[in-house]
């Protein structure tokens, strides 16, 4: 058994190679509409998701920030890059940098809390 990304364990799931049990994902994915997710499963606490995005250094003025981010989301539409990034298996991302400063600082907040309850150490 093992976790991995699902752009890497696609091909061989597709071709029987390996079975896919379950994804870590919040809803089933398109690529894989059969295999249910970890919460579905009954582990909530499962759900875990890889996830990419473009960052600006701080103090990037606001007007370049949002026209980075306008276009990076018309990329994001063009069916050329949806076609490579949906048809490994991924999903499509996009939307506000205001939004996805929140995604971070949840996901900071969460994985911190996680390290510390397990007491993970740097080594």
């Amino acid at each position: 058994m093992m976790f991995e990304q699902t752009y890497a364990a696609l091909p061989s799931v597709n071709a029987g190679k390996t079975r896919a049990l379950a994804v870590t994902s919040e809803k089933r994915l398109p690529s894989l509409p059969g295999v249910p997710t970890m919460t579905e499963l009954g582990y909530p606490q499962a759900t875990v998701s890889n996830w990419l995005g473009l960052i600006a250094p701080k103090g990037t003025p606001p007007q370049v920030v949002r026209k980075l981010n306008d276009a990076y989301n018309k990329a994001l539409a063009t069916p050329d890059i949806r076609d490579k990034i949906v048809g490994p298996g991924n999903e499509i991302g996009g939307g506000t940098p205001e939004a996805f400063a929140e995604f971070i600082e949840i996901e900071g907040k969460r994985w911190t809390t996680l390290v510390k309850a397990a007491g993970i150490k740097v080594e």
